[in-house]
Order: structure tokens, then sequence, then C-alpha cells
């Protein structure tokens, strides 16, 4: 029996809007699947005190899925328009240099711009300063810091998609669709109740409705198998009490996110067995864009956060050349007014003191229950805050993979790998808050564990010319399966740097072109709208090119873009770069080794001495090697947490193999206050995979107290084990002991000390001096003040 369609498209997001729009205006017969739910007008969450109440899609398909992954938290939308119902609505280009290494032939921004163009004018794209209502006192204080920071080169207004129409007018947009105009009202990020954003509900996936496209939401898949010809898709029916359904099409094209098109593949390939052919490299080549989320309390100007659309600056920053150069977009933020008593929780100067030892999951819940706490916060104060969002190319060098035992989603992401990105971000975070009358704050799983929040997650089925390379081929098609697409933002090769929603359609226009063409054998076939779609160019008022840097001329860089303009291509770079950050951000470095025993169900679990002997007996010896980054040395020594990033291998016997498991994304603090007040810790927590392919957590602690004698080298060198079955220090009890630095190994680790961040031998130096000086200083508080005081 044939299938039922020509053509299937799995999510509604930009790639698959723009799969779904051209298909059926091809004339085949499309049907749409969507996880989540429409939003008509004024339809979006508003309960800001249940977040089960329309906000999460674990909870009745709520608008927001987060994913507390290890190594990154994640955070996607479910419902018809997928990323567009809660992005910022930013559309940029990024500099030609993106496309020369990583992308398959054929791709560059010369051949893709006719399709850029075509997105402009699909999501009718135009910078703040098209707006009658005049630009949000954030815009006004981002142009002023810019200034002061000798930035305004490198400054401009990005493209948004919104609609500056007077607000309260509902009017038809181009595509026969009413919406109304911008309001100014900060709530783009939670979604449009008056829908002045241009989401895809009201251009792309309306024009696919208009021609015909059937479209179900709730529709949730979960299994692909060919067929022969075309394949049949499982899905579950949330609007059926979870019914499970089946269709069947010709062609599927697979875009329902980054993270998500990479996980229903692997499922199929590695737990379901439909598709087993994929390629090896399925999930690799994973980037988080260099996603940075940063704030600022108490500005001494108004900021007002919730005026306005929530992003509509941005600032190029570009430093060294060549491989090792750092390239990123700073952006203003902001957020719905309602949301001021949850950005407190942020604040380390009212949030009150968080316990030292959390991992991921059990910080969020803390932040949780503070957050409320603090959701009464005056409006007033709430104009004070700031938000600093940024994102910038990072090494795309993560991977997506399904645990060997749990077939949980996890992701491998190399933090110090990509900490010359972070720590070029951080230190504009910081200069643009002192510039502010403030100082910059962090969001707490970055400030505590270094664990990023990715909002513009790309890369897991890359396009390559051959599968070794990647999943996908250049226009888009599933090596090994034809007919099977992917079109969304797990298709791009590389982290681009700026907002992905404009590359992510752009590339999903030029390959669903060439399948369209295939499939009618129409070689000529082009999208109805290439023939109003003006082409867009760099603001010739601000800029001229000059091979590939911008060179300026008469007229000041940050004179208004109109519409029709590429504002990215007309910012200025100078030879060398932008101008330096007078905030340097230092780091540190040192690899540790420590070796013990650690018995397995010893009773009582706090006798660790008895544990060791015990498991010493019978050889059961635990070591590990582990390299200690601490990625902002004065954040470092001033916050009471004291922490780093600890990655490595460690070994357990009977737990792990014999050459060790990866510490997966660990954590160490050193010197934690305790309830007395000469007595501190340092703590060790390294989650690892066992050999059994379950999640284990070495639960350690090193307990620095001036005991009878002269103890402290006992003290720094003893550390108290306990190893939990879990990523939670919650989690039951397997084995305890204790594991020691021993003194050929401390010798050993005093030359691993290295000073990130700088190449000046008199601030490496300072480093040091600086580290050593509150090592040696906390142990003299402990053993020595008590004495002379």
């Amino acid at each position: 029996m044939a299938p039922a369609y020509d053509a299937l498209v799995i999510g509604t997001g930009f790639g698959g809007a723009v799969a779904a729009c051209r298909l059926a205006q091809a004339g085949l017969s499309v049907c749409v699947l969507e996880r989540g739910l429409r939003y008509p007008k004024g339809s979006f969450p508003r309960d800001f005190e249940d977040p089960t109440n329309g906000w999460l899609w674990q909870h009745r398909q709520g608008l927001f899925d987060i994913k507390l992954l290890k190594g990154m938290s994640i955070v996607q939308s479910a419902g018809y328009g997928g990323g567009s119902l809660i992005y910022a609505n930013v559309h940029l280009r990024p500099p030609a240099e993106v496309f020369a290494s990583g992308w398959p032939e054929g791709y560059s921004r010369e051949t893709l711009d006719p399709y850029y163009d075509l997105v402009a004018h699909m999501m009718d794209v135009q910078p703040i300063t098209a707006s009658a209502r005049g630009l949000p006192p954030k815009t006004k204080r981002m142009h002023e810091v810019a200034k002061k920071l000798g930035r305004e080169a490198q400054f401009f207004h990005p493209n948004l998609a919104v609609r500056f129409a007077p607000a309260g007018e509902p009017m038809p947009n181009k595509f026969g669709v009413m919406q109304e105009g911008c309001n100014y009202c900060g709530e783009c990020d939670i979604g449009c109740n008056v829908r002045a954003k241009n989401t895809l509900d009201l251009n792309y996936l309306a024009v696919a409705e208009q021609q015909g496209a059937e479209v179900s939401t709730q529709a949730e898949v979960t299994r692909i198998e060919p067929l022969s010809p075309g394949y049949r898709v499982t899905y579950t029916d949330h609007a059926a009490a979870g019914m499970q359904r089946t269709v069947d099409a010709r062609r599927v094209f697979l875009c329902a996110g980054a993270v998500n098109t990479t996980e229903l593949l692997l499922r199929n390939r590695d737990v379901l067995g439909t598709l087993p052919d994929l390629s090896a490299r399925l999930g690799s080549r994973y980037s988080a864009n260099g996603d940075f989320l940063a704030f600022a309390f108490d500005t001494k100007e108004a900021w007002d956060p919730a005026v306005g659309p929530t992003i509509t600056t941005g600032m190029v920053v570009e430093e060294g050349t060549g491989k090792d150069k750092t390239w990123f977009l700073f952006q203003e933020g902001g957020h719905p007014v309602q949301a001021a008593g949850l950005m407190l929780a942020m604040d380390p100067d009212r949030a009150l003191s968080l316990p030292a030892d959390l991992l991921q999951r059990e910080l969020v819940k803390v932040l949780r229950t503070r957050s409320k706490e603090m959701a009464s916060i005056e409006n007033e104060r709430g104009r004070f805050q700031a938000v600093f969002l940024a994102m910038g190319r990072d090494k795309a060098n993560g991977r997506l993979s399904l645990s060997p035992v749990t077939r949980e989603l996890q992701v491998q992401w190399d933090v110090p790998a990509n900490l010359p990105l972070y720590r070029t971000q951080e230190q504009l975070c910081e200069d643009v808050a002192r510039a502010l009358g403030s100082r910059a704050a962090y969001n707490p799983l970055w400030e505590r564990l270094h664990l990023p929040v990715s909002v513009h997650n790309l890369g897991g089925c890359a396009m390559a010319e051959e599968p070794a390379y990647g999943v996908l081929d250049p226009e888009g098609q599933v090596h090994g399966y034809p007919g099977l697409y992917v079109f969304d933002g797990a298709a791009l090769p590389v982290g681009i740097g700026v907002n992905p929603s404009s590359s992510i359609a752009a590339v999903a226009e030029r390959n669903v072109e060439r399948a369209i063409r295939k499939v009618k054998n129409a070689p000529g076939w082009v999208a109805p709208e290439r023939g109003p779609a003006k082409p867009v160019f760099a603001d010739p008022s601000a800029s001229m090119r000059v091979g590939m840097r911008m060179m300026p001329v008469v007229e000041a860089p940050h004179t208004p873009v109109m519409p029709g303009t590429d504002p990215l291509g007309s910012v200025v770079i100078p030879p060398g770069g932008t101008v330096a950050s007078p905030t340097p951000v230092v780091g540190l470095r040192f690899t540790e080794r420590m070796k013990g025993y650690l018995h397995p169900n010893h009773v009582p679990a706090d006798d660790f001495a008895g544990a060791a002997r015990a498991g010493q007996r019978e050889g059961d010896v635990a070591e590990f090697v582990v390299t200690i980054t601490l990625p902002n040395l004065d954040r470092f020594l001033a916050q009471e947490s004291h922490g780093g990033i600890a990655q490595g291998t460690l070994h357990v016997k009977g737990l792990t193999p014999p050459g060790g498991a990866a510490v997966e994304h660990g954590v160490f603090n050193l010197f934690v206050d305790t309830e007395r007040f000469y007595e501190r810790r340092m703590l060790y927590l390294l989650p690892f995979t066992g050999v059994d392919g379950q999640p284990y957590l070495l639960d350690g602690y090193k307990e620095v107290s001036d005991n009878a004698g002269f103890d402290v080298w006992s003290d720094t060198s003893t550390l108290y084990s306990v190893v939990r079955k879990g990523h939670e220090r919650s989690g039951p009890v397997v084995s305890t002991g204790i594991i020691r630095l021993h003194l050929p190994d401390f010798l050993q680790q005093l030359t691993t000390f290295s000073v990130l961040g700088t190449s000046s031998p008199l601030k490496q130096a300072d480093a040091i001096r600086r580290f050593g000086g509150m090592f040696m200083g906390t142990l003299w508080d402990v053993f020595a003040r008590a004495k002379f005081d």
C-alpha cells in the first residue's frame, strides 16, 4: 500500500516550518507532527506562582522543555512554532569566515545569502530603530556603555522578527494572519500574548496550512522505521491519553530541534534498532553556540528590563587570530516584570548562602525554592536589574549520547577546552556591569558548578560529504537512508556564534528547494516568495567592506540601521581586533593524584579508618588523577565555596574498568566553612559511570581542623570518601574508606600548576602568589590564629 503522504514533517521550529511551507507550496501532500500545543492569542501561561501550570513540558506538555543533562543544562521550546515562541526574535547572519571550514562543499555566505534574504522577507525583520515608540531605556543604556568602553564601532541594533505597528490595532500581515503591534511588555521569551512577535505559526506555518498541510499537535514521535517505499513513523498522541498512532510517508523531514532530533535518531539506532546503519558520528560535533548568561543588580540608572523587546542591541568582540581567535556577540537582555524576584535569586549579595556541596539537580531545587520566597519583590527594585547574553564560536567538540544502561540522554562537554571563550565573555560582562555602576553576577549553575546553560543548541547530526565525517549529506539527507532528512539546528556542523534562527531557516530553505526539485523533477523550482524577497546588504552609511575587515567611513558606526540592511555586516573590526578588556580573567590549573582503599558495605558507614583497613586487607584499591581548573581566580578567592572543575580518571576496584572511569564534570571546593569556627573542609564530588553502566558519585572531604599534635599534613592529605549510587549526594552508600595524597605525588603536583588567561610572567607569578596566600592564610587561621587570639 502506498504511503499516505508525500512528506511528513516532524517539528515546527525554524527547520520544520520552512520544510512544511515549501513542500505544501510545491503541491505535495504534507503531514506535520508537533509534540507541543497550539498557542492562540492570549493563551501563553502566566501563572508565575505554579511552574507546573502550563510552563513545563514534563507537566502536561507545557511550553518549556528543560533538560538538566550532565555537563550542560538545556532549555528548549515545545509548541506549534517551536523555538520561535520563546526566542528573543533576533535574526543575524554569521560573517563569511564562519563558513570557511567545517562545512560541506557548496556552503558559503555568498551562496546562502539569497536564502537569508528569503527568511528575512518571510519573518519581516527590522531593528528596534524602526519602531515609532522610541528606544527602550536598556537600549539607550547599552549605547552609552559601548561609548564608555570604546566599543561603539562594534555596537549595532540587530534585526528583529517583531511587528512594530501601533499596539492594540489588529491588522493582517502579508500572509493574511491578524497581528497587533509590539506594546513593549518585555514578554518575548515567555510567549507573546498580543501576537506582535512574528512567530512561525503566523507566517511559514500559516502558509503551509493554507496550502493544505495537515497538522497534528500533541503528537510526540518515538519511532521511525523504513518501509518500501518510504517510512513509518510512530507517535504518542498526548491529546488521546497517550494512544500510539502511526503515519506513513514517502519522505520524512526530521526537525525536532538539535537535541531532540539527535536523541530520536540515537534511540532508533541504539535502542529500537530500526535505523541501525546511522553514522557512528551521530551525536558528535555538538555545540552550545557559546551561550553565556550573566546579570547586574542595582544599576546606577534604571535598566527597565520589562520595557521593550527582550534583545535590541549587540556588540562584537574579536580577539586573537587564526585558530586561536575568540569571537562572540554580547547582547543586552530583559525579562517580564513578574520575574524580578526570580532574578534576585541570582544575586549573591541578597541571596542566602548556598551549601557548597550541591550538584546540578539539588542546586536547581534550592533555586526554585528561593525564587518563590523572593517572588514578591517590588517592581521598582526590579527596574534596576540588567540581563546580559552572549554567544560565540565554541569548539563544537561536545557529544550527545545515550547512557549504556539507563538509556538517558547525556552530553559530554569540555568546559576547560572552551574556557578561552567563556573567560572573554566574563571579562566583558564585568566591564559592562561596572560601566552601569554595578557588578556582574552569574547563573549559579555556572558560578558554582561551571555548567553552561544553552538555548541555542546546534550539531549532533552534522552535514558532511561522507558518513565517516557526518550523519547527513550536504543536502540534509541522512547517509544510507534515502528520503530521510534533518533540517534543523542538528545539521549545522559548527557553532556559528550568532543567534542561529536565520541560519537554521536559510539552510532549510536551501535544502528543501533541492529536495523539491528532485521530487518534482523540476530543476528550476523556487519558493514563490523568492521574487518579492529583496537582497539585504551591509549598511553603506556605516562602513565599507575591505577584504574580511570593515573600515569606517564618514558617518559614525552607530548610525541607525534601516530595514533591508545587514547590521552585523556593518560592524567595524580594527585590524588588531577589538579593544582589550581592562578586566583580565586569570585562572589556575593543577593536577592531583591520590591513592587509597575503599571497602563495600562497611558498617558503620562513618568508620572510614576501619573501612580503609578492611579494604587494604581485601585489596580494594581506589585512586584518581584529576586536573582541577579554577576558571576565574578572582571569583574563586572571593566566593565562599571556592569552587573549581575536576576532570580526570577514577579507579575503584569492582566498580570501574582496570584503567578507570572518566570523572564526569566533577566539582572541587577548597576550604569551605563548617559550623566550627576553626575548621574548614575540602570537598571532592567526582561523578563517574561504573563498569555496570550505572551512575556513581565519589563524595569525599578533607577535614582541616586543629586537633592534638601537628596535623597539617595529615588533614590536607586525607580524603574521607564515600561512593554513592547515582549522581546525587543523597544516593545510597556503596563503599567507604580513605584515599590519601602521598608525599611523592604532592611534590609532583607542585610542578603541574599553570596559570590560564595571561602570558605575562608577572601576572602568572601574582596569580600563584595570591592562590598560595589564600591557601597558607587559611591554614594559619585554622591552626595558629586561635593560639594568638
